[in-house]
């Protein structure tokens, strides 16, 4: 039976990548074929285990260890593939010679041109095209009475045999031997020598060919209808996703005309909106004027009334100098005094100190517009700056490690309002002060006040909102108060929260100090792990029961508290009741730390009103960093110490930082 070739064949002849008749074809395990040269081209690296994909269907499928060319064509599409050449073949040459005349070379039988005569059939056993006499021996001699012959007008119609049912392959493997076998183990047919040398039994089972392939028909027969039904569920499913890209782009187009709706909206109401951002800006640059304005005139004032002081006093010196009796002169002399020792003691640098920052004003426009109000930018001074620059720490200077004023353990540090540092020498018992250019000032010793023959161990200093000095005392129960100039005024001790009051010496030991928003006093007792709250006037309000040493406290503008352990730890941010809200995270790149001195920014972000958070890593960091107040870390601040760092403090701008390093023995100040 003959059937058409075309028909049989549909697309399975053409590359899936030049869609030309195959040439060398190669067949993927997903049965898409190519040409073995375009295969090569579309497989960028033809390694073994490297990938190749389907152009067809987007498979990806590992490169056998041999290579490409492991890759066989399926046999059905080899076979249609060279059928089709030779239609093809067949259908451009008009005449085509015999190829197997048994009268080629006579001479007698020559024609003038020795050329074989013209072929008018094929046979597709012996591959051979035949003249007429050549036809006519095939039919008589018995050997050939089975071979298949065409015409070639059957060819060139397309007729070809339905099957290569009397088709007989032969092993690639063993020339000559046919392929009569099939190895059921390794899903191949094979020949007699395969059997006995590669297949054998029992490792591989044998079955007949002819037989397997009737059972392979039924199988394939049922995988068909099998396919079939999946076929339409997988029609169904793409017929609904294709209806989904329909409509999700439907969707797409409608959302595209609103929001066009939308802007057209916007732009209506944007003119009138902007304006009232500008007045909104123009408004707080009013208000940094006027604030710098009074910062100014208060400075101008107080130096007016120094000039106009030492005027009079000079005045009067003169005047009792020249024309005072003695009892002018004495009875004179106290209010002269006390006018003299106070504009003596008066510093023009400190008071002018406050307002040098001022003319750090400056606008920067809003990059990131992202709320439902426009907001072109915002004005800030030195001291409202909008946004902490990130920029490299600059060491501007050390102090404090030479001459008189030489530490023998700086542990924390404190700024005042007019710029002087203060810093405690834990082993001395001494608050050392500098001026705001690091110059050593005076000293004041902690050990007064309380007079138990026991000496103190200052631990934190902090500037109070009443503008004094307030000290805790690592070998007492008591926080000291100090004024700027470095007198005793008094003090208070710590009460815990079952009301215990702790009153003598070594009875308890206070470290962390810092001030909430009530303008109260807190007291960090590392002895009983609590916080004393006390009015700045020593009276005891409340104590908070705290589960870590409070060595160091700072409190945020929303009244969170931050704890420092003591030891390695996490820092703890809690409650006005000692609820534990979150603790600091762990700084980047460091696996353990030990944070110590705190201190809060009020440079608030660009986003939010969030303070930041320094923390300086007392021992395995040696660094400082930088926090968000809900305890997200942020950045490092600068690091590489080489001694350990206890209390840190900022300027009153908030643009210099400075360091008590305990065993350098100094105070170093950084340009942030």
């Amino acid at each position: 039976m003959a059937a058409s070739m075309t028909s049989q064949s549909c697309d399975l002849t053409k590359c899936s990548k030049c869609h030309q008749l195959l040439k060398s074809p190669r067949s993927l395990p997903c049965l898409h074929s190519y040409c073995t040269t375009c295969l090569e081209k579309h497989t960028k690296d033809s390694s073994p285990n490297s990938k190749v994909k389907c152009v067809e269907c987007g498979e990806e499928f590992d490169i056998p260890p041999g290579g490409l060319k492991e890759w066989q064509p399926l046999a059905i599409v080899h076979r249609l593939t060279e059928q089709k050449a030779m239609q093809l073949h067949l259908m451009s040459e008009e005449t085509i010679q015999c190829t197997a005349c048994v009268w080629f070379g006579k001479e007698e039988e020559q024609d003038a041109k020795s050329v074989s005569p013209t072929a008018v059939a094929r046979c597709t056993d012996c591959d051979d095209y035949l003249c007429k006499r050549c036809f006519a021996i095939h039919k008589s001699q018995r050997s050939m009475k089975d071979h298949l012959v065409f015409t070639l007008n059957e060819l060139r119609e397309g007729k070809v045999p339905d099957a290569s049912a009397t088709e007989q392959k032969i092993c690639v493997k063993h020339k000559g031997e046919t392929l009569l076998f099939y190895c059921e183990t390794c899903d191949v047919p094979i020949c007699r020598q395969c059997v006995v040398i590669t297949h054998r039994h029992p490792e591989h089972k044998q079955a007949e060919l002819e037989k397997v392939a009737t059972e392979k028909n039924e199988q394939l027969q049922q995988m068909q209808e099998s396919c079939g039904k999946n076929e339409k569920e997988v029609n169904k499913a793409l017929e609904e996703i294709r209806k989904i890209r329909r409509d999700f782009e439907l969707a797409v187009s409608e959302a595209r005309i609103q929001i066009k709706g939308t802007v057209q909206k916007l732009k209506s109401s944007f003119l009138k909106r902007l304006d009232e951002a500008q007045k909104d800006t123009e408004e707080e640059l009013n208000t940094v004027e006027k604030e710098g304005l009074e910062t100014i005139k208060t400075a101008d004032d107080q130096l007016t009334s120094i000039i106009s002081r030492i005027s009079t006093a000079k005045a009067v010196t003169k005047l009792l100098k020249e024309n005072g009796s003695e009892f002018e002169v004495a009875s004179d002399y106290g209010s002269l005094k006390a006018v003299l020792d106070n504009v003596v003691a008066a510093e023009p640098s400190s008071i002018i100190h406050a307002g040098k920052h001022l003319t750090d004003v400056k606008f920067e426009d809003n990059k990131d517009q992202n709320s439902d109000k426009i907001v072109i930018g915002r004005v800030f001074s030195g001291s409202t700056r909008s946004k902490r620059e990130n920029k490299t720490p600059i060491l501007k200077m050390e102090f404090g490690n030479v001459g008189i004023e030489s530490f023998s353990a700086a542990l924390d540090v404190a700024v005042t309002p007019t710029g002087a540092i203060a810093a405690t020498d834990h082993n001395t018992g001494i608050v050392k002060i500098f001026n705001a250019d690091g110059a050593f000032k005076s000293a004041f010793n902690v050990n007064v006040g309380v007079d138990d023959g026991i000496s103190s161990n200052p631990w934190c200093v902090q500037v109070g909102p009443d503008n004094l000095f307030y000290v805790t005392d690592y070998s007492s129960p008591y926080v000291k108060i100090f004024d700027l100039q470095g007198t005793y005024k008094r003090y208070f001790h710590t009460v815990s929260p079952d009301k215990v009051a702790y009153n003598t010496h070594g009875s308890s030991s206070v470290c962390g100090l810092a001030f909430n928003c009530k303008q109260q006093v807190l007291a960090g007792n590392i002895t009983h792990n609590f916080i004393s709250c006390h009015s700045l006037d020593g009276v005891h309000q409340k104590s908070i029961k705290v589960t870590i040493r409070p060595s160091f406290l700072a409190v945020t503008s929303r009244g969170s508290i931050l704890v420092s352990p003591n030891s390695s730890g996490d820092v703890q941010i809690i409650d006005e009741d000692g609820k534990i809200l979150s603790k600091l995270q762990t700084p980047i790149g460091v696996s353990s730390w030990t944070p110590e001195g705190l201190v809060i920014s009020k440079c608030f972000n660009a986003d939010d009103d969030e303070d930041e958070v320094f923390v300086a890593d007392l021992a395995n960091g040696r660094a400082v960093y930088r926090y968000s107040a809900s305890g997200k870390y942020i950045d490092c601040v600068t690091k590489g110490f080489s001694h350990y760092i206890y209390g840190i403090a900022l300027s009153a701008d908030e643009k210099q930082l400075f360091v008590a390093c305990y065993n350098n023995k100094s105070v170093k100040c950084f340009e942030i």
